[in-house]
């Protein structure tokens, strides 16, 4: 095919009357003078930056003044979505002209696309110096993909982001050198733990880290003497009876981080073994949280997603089991609904939190556990159940008293309330908190301006800044 009919994406060059007639009316004509064709190219380059490429390279057929202008665009959009891997590849190998991409974005299918294919876009993105890389793998879940060796030591990343990849192994010399990384972010990844220490041990100028992965038992951050944010999500691996799982090593340079512990294994089966001391799931859960806890608390920001989370706090302080001293933590956010189940969990992280200033209370999630099973446990560890939450937090609903209707919670008034109330009581430094209502209401269509016109008489006895949000 000609240089004056370059392949597209798959699709010639003779660009469809359809998109050429759209192009040509977004042209603006000022004294018979093409303004947007008038604009410097770096300009119009960076105009391209924000729209997908295959729209960018589509302007090349307008006439020669647009010919070449989109292949110096230093941002790419790339999703291979119906159109032929080994087309794209050809597209930019001859005529993008950068020898620098800013940042790079692929979304391809492993189903559709063969291993080579990908290993020929990623191996591009890597030679041309890219310094923010984002990978997208769709059906992931049915085919895995596995990165080729360069990929592991371009040096020019700065920011990596993957979601729904396969690195169990590291190819070639098993070495990784990301030197420049500051920002890695695995979503969805299948993750080994030798390959994640390498990754580690590979990225000395890593700043922010989030892994939300499979596979991953260990996670050793003593390499990563630069981290300031972890964003983690453990799963139900990671919480096995064997306490040596699931340990942070040496987090003392990390001044934020936001911790996700979730239970993927089917609630049904959850429930059975509950509280089976042979499989220990509530006691395994519960030393998990607590020594995150020990660990992160020396961080400035901490981030509790997931009612579990908080669930699991609530028994361990039913039981008198210690909780650790967030020492220097000045602002808590926490994910969750107003149940009685969460109360005596949220109460004891804020009256451990002696230097708190902020706490952000998303409520928008119930509870994971409904109390019955709760209460079978705490029953079997000899608790006294009308001693726990049933007398101490009567007021507070219980995860079965939540309605939910068209993807929206309704609770009460007064729940919310009690809640801030009890946020008062537990914590002295505090001096704003923050309440954000999301896909929940009230049964009174007036509940907002009743619960602002509330806040004067909640706050009256403390200097604290009260915010409600709806989203």
């Amino acid at each position: 095919m000609s240089d004056d009919c370059p392949e597209i994406d798959g699709v010639t060059a003779a660009v469809e009357k359809h998109s050429h007639r759209k192009i040509k009316r977004a042209r603006d004509s000022i004294n018979g003078v093409d303004s947007i064709s008038s604009l410097p190219d770096a300009i119009l380059q960076q105009i391209f930056s924000q729209i997908p490429t295959k729209y960018a390279i589509r302007t090349s057929g307008l006439s020669k003044r647009w010919r070449h202008v989109w292949s110096q665009t230093p941002s790419l959009d790339i999703d291979c979505y119906r159109y032929e891997p080994d087309s794209v590849y050809e597209t930019l190998a001859r005529r993008y002209s950068s020898p620098k991409i800013t940042s790079f974005r692929l979304s391809i299918s492993t189903t559709e696309a063969k291993p080579k294919q990908i290993d020929s876009l990623i191996e591009f993105a890597v030679s041309r110096s890219t310094e923010k890389l984002s990978l997208e793998f769709r059906h992931a879940y049915a085919v895995a993909y596995r990165f080729p060796e360069v990929f592991f030591t371009s040096c020019s990343l700065k920011q990596l982001f993957v979601e729904s990849g396969t690195i169990d192994t590291i190819p070639g010399h098993n070495t990784v050198s990301w030197r420049s990384l500051k920002t890695l972010s695995l979503r969805g990844c299948v993750l080994s733990d030798e390959a994640c220490a390498k990754i580690l041990s590979g990225s000395p100028l890593l700043e922010c880290l989030t892994l939300f992965c499979y596979k991953l038992e260990r996670l050793d951050l003593s390499e990563c003497l630069m981290l300031k944010r972890l964003d983690v999500q453990c799963w139900e691996q990671m919480t096995h009876s064997d306490e040596s799982r699931c340990d942070l090593a040496d987090v003392s340079s990390l001044t934020e981080a936001n911790v996700n512990i979730n239970c993927s294994r089917r609630l049904g089966f959850l429930y059975d073994d509950f509280g089976d001391p042979e499989t220990g799931l509530a006691d395994s859960l519960q030393v998990l949280i607590l020594r995150t806890l020990e660990k992160l608390q020396n961080v400035e920001k901490l981030t509790l997603c997931g009612a579990l989370c908080l669930q699991f706090l609530s028994l361990a302080e039913l039981r008198g089991v210690p909780f650790p001293t967030l020492k220097v933590v000045q602002t808590l956010t926490l994910y969750t609904m107003f149940a009685r189940s969460v109360i005596s969990g949220i109460a004891r992280l804020l009256q451990n939190s002696p230097g708190l200033k902020k706490l952000i209370v998303h409520a928008k999630e119930r509870p994971t556990f409904i109390e019955e099973y709760l209460d079978k446990y705490l029953d079997s560890q000899g608790s006294n159940l009308d001693q726990c939450w049933r007398s101490k937090y009567d007021r507070f609903p219980t995860s079965s008293d939540f309605c939910f209707k068209g993807a929206t919670w309704y609770l009460k008034l007064v729940d919310v309330a009690s809640f801030i109330e009890m946020v008062l009581k537990n914590v002295e430094t505090l001096e704003t908190l923050v309440v954000v209502f999301k896909h929940v209401r009230c049964s009174d269509p007036s509940w907002f301006e009743e619960l602002l016109q509330m806040i004067p008489t909640l706050s009256n006895n403390n200097n604290v800044s009260i915010v409600l949000r709806r989203c």
